[in-house]
């Protein structure tokens, strides 16, 4: 059993490719490069992790969790683990990305924007962008019942450091309470729009009962991580197979 294990958590939005006058293109990933960057991590001989399975992971590796003697089910010999991450609930993670998860027999997390389930990318849409649909109950529950972890990502999308406290507390609570009621689970992690996050919003999310939360940050989890600022690797539509391996290597030069 690998001493360092490499955890990575890679960020994705949208699956498919780009509307041609789309304002933000690096938000998608076309399902072709999607499948091949699954082939190539698990042919690396990485491990496909949930959020909340990353995290029993480092409590094992990095905390009291040798010493107690509770193992995760889920061990790689090689001490490679990787956790995709969808941020917004675009709906082309569940009609593109999905089957590529099930056909490849991996897990991810995704983060849904609560008051938007079953609409359109409102926040996008005032920023000029294209509409896009937003996955709604059913597809959400679909998803969670094969085993892909749904996380918070706020109720209307907001950067939270440009609100009060009070508006980002009910922003962060209002998405984990809705997540939970609609699909009757837990939801455990959250993400920061816009990657906007500062100390005062790490500590509104862990006082709604969340066990951790993602930024935009580049960079691996590694001991000492603080859980409510995980840096990811951002994965883009110009993101081609070179610069991804190169991306996947290079994370781990800062271990």
């Amino acid at each position: 059993m690998a001493k360092n294990p490499k955890l990575i958590i890679l960020l994705y939005h949208k699956i498919g490719s780009y509307p041609k006058n789309a304002k933000f293109p690096g938000l998608y990933v076309a399902e072709k490069d999607f499948d091949r960057q699954i082939k190539y991590l698990k042919d690396f001989g990485y491990l496909f992790l949930t959020l909340s399975e990353l995290k029993a992971l480092y409590d094992y590796y990095f905390t009291n969790g040798k010493e107690s003697g509770t193992i995760p089910d889920l061990i790689s010999e090689r001490g490679r683990y990787v956790s995709l991450t969808f941020d917004d609930g675009s709906k082309s993670v569940y009609s593109n990305g999905f089957k590529i998860l099930k056909e490849n027999g991996v897990k991810a997390t995704v983060f849904m924007v609560s008051g938007l389930i079953g609409g359109v990318n409102e926040w996008d849409l005032k920023n000029g962008e294209n509409r896009d649909k937003m996955l709604n109950t059913h597809e959400l529950k679909e998803m969670a019942e094969y085993g892909i972890e749904i996380g918070a990502h706020t109720d209307t999308h907001p950067h939270l450091t440009l609100i009060s406290a009070e508006e980002a507390y009910r922003e962060i609570l209002v998405s984990k309470k809705k997540l939970e009621d609609s699909l009757n689970t837990n939801i455990n992690f959250f993400a920061y729009p816009y990657g906007d996050y500062n100390e005062e919003t790490e500590r509104l999310v862990g006082e709604a009962g969340f066990n951790g939360a993602c930024i935009t940050k580049t960079g691996i989890v590694k001991r000492g991580a603080d859980f409510f600022a995980l840096k990811r690797v951002a994965i883009r539509h110009n993101t081609d197979f070179f610069k991804f391996k190169r991306k996947i290597f290079k994370v781990k030069l800062f271990y």
